[in-house]
């Protein structure tokens, strides 16, 4: 991992295990990221802002002082279970945290912005996962790219410079084999002024690594942003002819009529889900 990333990196990341407990990152914050995981302290109520309390816990928090790292407030995602079923399959899966952190260092390394990852933690109990969390640099500034298109600051001129980079991350980021599996508009975050724009990418942990990503991947997660009225715009700035519009038209009706339709069926099974315990 610390050849790998060392590069991107404003430090050089370390790993270490202890028993149960496996952690990577930041060689100063991995001590303080597996007490706060294994409950070995509480951090006190003023030190949090909590985005989001499930099923994954989202708060930022104040660095301790007493480390040396590069920012005053850093995010940490601390991953729950959406259903049992997700915890019995844990020993044969890489905790969400460990992907996030390396998702990171992937994008970090090809020139596309992320919050600066700063460390995983996990704990394992026979093998299954009991908890593990992710901490990461905190943008400060920003707003969504979904609050962005429901207000338009900008206004349409601003709107399209926006979706010219969104569409040059996006196609940069597929190239280096990344198939992020989750795009939406509210996993970009905006900082900066028109004509100074900086785009960062969130939500990691679902992201695959591939060899190649093929187009029919590549649509499936561009159509999932959902510009609405200005879709096809979008798609025909990331078609950039390099892929015929129309077949990349076609391949994202394909995904919204799928997803149509499994919305439909979740709204009859999801209840059942709930009574078994698997939602």
């Amino acid at each position: 991992m610390a050849s790998r990333t060392a590069l991107p990196l404003p430090y050089v990341p370390q790993s270490c295990r202890n028993r149960q407990v496996r952690c990577v990152g930041h060689p100063q914050l991995l001590p303080w990221l597996q007490q706060y995981l294994t409950g070995a302290f509480i951090l006190p109520d003023a030190d949090i802002v909590v985005y989001k309390p499930r099923p994954n816990m989202v708060h930022t928090v104040r660095c301790p002082a007493n480390l040396d790292i590069a920012c005053a407030t850093m995010v940490i995602k601390r991953f729950g279970w959406r259903g049992k079923q997700h915890y019995l399959f844990s020993p044969v899966k890489r905790s969400k945290a460990m992907k996030e952190y390396r998702t990171a260092c992937h994008l970090l390394s090809h020139g596309l912005l992320t919050p600066l990852p700063l460390g995983a933690c996990e704990v394992r109990r026979w093998g299954f996962i009991e908890a593990n969390a992710y901490a990461m640099e905190a943008i400060t500034e920003y707003t969504t790219l979904h609050r962005y298109c429901a207000t338009l600051p900008d206004g349409v001129e601003g709107l399209r410079e926006v979706m010219q980079l969104v569409a040059d991350y996006v196609q940069r980021m597929h190239e280096s084999g990344l198939w992020h599996r989750d795009l939406m508009l509210a996993n970009f975050l905006l900082t900066g002024s028109p004509g100074n724009r900086r785009l960062y990418l969130v939500d990691l942990n679902r992201a695959r690594r591939l060899p190649y990503v093929p187009v029919w991947l590549r649509i499936l997660d561009v159509a999932r942003l959902d510009w609405h009225a200005w879709q096809a715009q979008f798609l025909a700035l990331y078609a950039n002819g390099r892929y015929t519009l129309q077949y990349v038209l076609w391949l994202a009706y394909l995904r919204g009529r799928w997803r149509t339709l499994r919305r439909r069926v979740l709204q009859v099974i999801n209840p059942l889900r709930r009574r078994l315990g698997l939602k």
